[in-house]
């Protein structure tokens, strides 16, 4: 057969041909891969990699099928799953790269940079030796293959140790009590990062107590600021970045108390940690002039005899807050040595301490009180059996009348079964004829659970705790920040106290699966013409006509954190959102969730806009202090929303890197 020019020369150098790592051709065949690379570069250098993955991801599957394997393509994306942190395949991509093209100096770089963030310099080093034996001495990548070189080589050399040039280390250049004021702000992973800098960061963070004072072992993630912001909303917290949390090991926590020496402001006990006798003694050892709070990590494997010579070791200080959250170890006698603090203490929390019972808290702190009520301010109780006594207790001893913050939580459902004998403690409530709230300066209640119809057996004692709940007087006027998730046991009367005492005064609102939630609920008095409220989760709220929550909607200018999802809310709400956005750059929303709604995609569409638009001028404007931007938009199975508005969507926030969720 005939076969000439081009073609002829393609049969007779197949390999060739197949494993070109040329400039991509612009030929009709391979037109829209090219596109799609030069598309993948383009979001790469505007720093989207998330766009730029899925450009690149067309284009190496639209080359398989053409029969090429182009080692830029995987070199591209080798680079772009590197900078998202996926190690694996990007090193599967970079050894594709170095194997079609064993010259692709750039496949080099990729590889030994994955291995070296990876923990294995040895074997990024020899990827580096091998690349400079292949590589050509001309290719422009070739330099960067010698620093890269030399870089490992000084960093693997035991007598080697890294010095900043004085023009360039900050701890010369700035004042040393600047310097100390930054490192006090950093967690102690990142601590031990700084102090293998050099020798002369080393002494500075090593002989400065006050750097350790504060020891953080949880870093904050966007994941862990949206479960604070919309604790009732999880969904998304899965797909975003967030690193997995282990406990530090027991010699990093002996060495932080070591360092702080007589500078320990907080005694903090990572989460997950079992404490060893080295760690106990370090503790004990330290000087308290300082000491403000003990924190005790959720599951920290400690015994009670541990607990109870730490808490005796901290009676001479000055401490005002002590955090034991689900340490079932604790007990009646834990809680005689912390009333002996008195008036000193703040701040309590004894969240799952079964053991503890509220009869004998009441009773240890009556024998140590000269007046009627304790210095408590804020009293966190969750999933603990005893909420309902608290309560009644409280109401007739008033040891707790300073409360600004109560959480009485129960998100453990086991915890229900411990609830009883309920009707004995109403009888006597109501015998009492209390008319006075037990907590009239309370501005911060959480009671998610407490009104949970999942839990109404009579065996649980939740309908008796539901109507406790309502004769208790807990919706004092003036709170700040509420929160009842899961409340579709609530009664219209209960719904109605809490809104008529408190819309106006509101800045969180968390009031998800409220059957009894209703345009009635929210008329119950004149709204106002602005509310504070910051963050709202509605969620499950199937009770409010959409009219009613465009009038709640447009008296809130300062939203940031907004779920409405499983609700009737259309494009209306959404259109007078996107108003608050074109209208406003003091305050914006950051994240909106509009999960199972009513909107369409025309109006997702001019939301988007709006907000790209209003990130634009933010950042080109000199006067902005900070840049707003939408972190998080959920319009999942909204059946107006289609494919097309969905994709100019997420191109239009793209410019954020907003995390657009949408079935489609």
């Amino acid at each position: 057969m005939f076969v000439a020019g081009r073609k002829r020369k393609q049969a007779a150098e197949p390999n060739q041909a197949s494993t070109s790592h040329s400039t991509l051709s612009t030929s009709a065949p391979l037109a829209e891969v090219h596109r799609w690379y030069v598309l993948g570069r383009e979001n790469f250098r505007e720093r989207q990699y998330r766009n730029a993955l899925d450009y690149y991801n067309r284009a190496v599957a639209l080359a398989g099928n053409e029969g090429i394997r182009d080692a830029k393509l995987y070199e591209a994306r080798a680079h772009t799953l590197y900078k998202l942190r996926e190690f694996t395949r990007a090193l599967s991509d970079a050894k594709e790269a170095i194997r079609i093209n064993a010259h692709s100096s750039a496949g080099y770089i990729c590889m030994a940079s994955i291995l070296d963030d990876s923990g294995r310099p040895k074997v990024a080093l020899e990827v580096v030796e091998r690349g400079l034996s292949q590589v050509d001495r001309s290719a422009p990548d070739y330099k960067d293959l010698q620093l890269l070189h030399s870089s490992l080589s000084l960093r693997l050399d035991p007598t080697y140790e890294l010095e900043f040039e004085s023009d360039f280390d900050p701890i010369r250049r700035l004042p040393t009590d600047l310097v100390v004021m930054i490192m006090r702000l950093l967690d102690t992973r990142m601590l031990y990062i700084c102090r293998s800098v050099s020798t002369r960061w080393l002494n500075l963070i090593d002989n400065t107590p006050v750097i350790w004072s504060k020891p953080c072992y949880l870093v904050e993630s966007p994941a862990r600021t949206l479960a604070r912001q919309l604790p009732g909303y999880s969904k998304a917290q899965k797909r975003m970045q967030q690193r997995a949390y282990r406990a530090p090991p027991d010699a990093v926590v002996q060495r932080v108390f070591e360092k702080s020496q007589g500078s320990l402001v907080v005694a903090t006990v990572p989460d997950g940690l079992a404490v060893s006798a080295k760690v106990l003694k370090a503790l004990l050892a330290c000087r308290r002039p300082n000491l403000a709070q003990i924190a005790f990590g959720r599951a920290s494997a400690l015994k009670s005899e541990s607990i109870y010579r730490i808490l005796s070791w901290c009676l001479p200080a000055m401490v005002t807050d002590i955090r034991l959250p689900y340490c079932v170890q604790v007990g009646d006698e834990e809680i005689k040595v912390i009333a002996k603090l008195g008036h000193k203490l703040r701040a309590l929390d004894i969240s799952g301490c079964i053991r503890v019972s509220m009869k004998r808290l009441f009773v240890a702190w009556n024998s140590v009180l000269v007046d009627a009520s304790t210095g408590i301010e804020e009293l966190i109780i969750n999933d603990h059996p005893g909420i309902a006594e608290l309560l009644i207790y409280s109401s007739k001893l008033r040891h707790f009348a300073k409360l600004r913050v109560l959480h009485a939580a129960i998100r453990d459902q086991a915890v229900f079964a411990m609830v009883k004998n309920l009707g004995p403690l109403l009888g006597y409530f109501r015998q009492m004829q209390i008319t006075q709230a037990p907590f009239p300066d309370l501005r911060e209640l959480n009671i998610d659970g407490l009104w949970d119809t999942t839990l109404s057996a009579h065996r649980f004692e939740s309908t008796r705790l539901s109507t406790l709940l309502g004769a208790c007087r807990l919706f004092s006027c003036n709170l700040r920040r509420f929160s009842a998730l899961d409340s579709s046991a609530a009664s219209h009367d209960q719904m109605q106290s809490l809104f008529s005492q408190n819309l106006s005064s509101l800045q969180q609102l968390h009031l998800t699966r409220a059957t009894a939630l209703d345009a009635q609920v929210l008329a119950v008095g004149p709204m106002p013409v602005s509310l504070l409220l910051v963050s709202l989760d509605l969620s499950g709220c199937v009770g409010v006509p959409p009219q009613a929550l465009l009038a709640l909607v447009s008296c809130c200018p300062r939203l940031t954190h907004v779920n409405l999802s499983q609700t009737a809310a259309d494009n209306y709400v959404l259109n007078q959102l996107t108003e608050s956005v074109n209208t406003s750059d003091a305050s914006g929303i950051e994240v909106l969730v509009l999960d199972a709604t009513d909107v369409t995609g025309a109006a997702v569409r001019d939301f988007a806009a709006a907000c790209s638009a209003r990130y634009r001028r933010q950042r080109n404007s000199q006067h902005a202090k900070r840049v707003w931007r939408l972190q998080l938009l959920d319009v999942d199975n909204c059946a107006g929303v289609g494919g097309d508005a969905v994709a100019l969507t997420r191109d239009l926030l793209s410019i954020m890197s907003t995390l657009v969720l949408a079935a489609i």
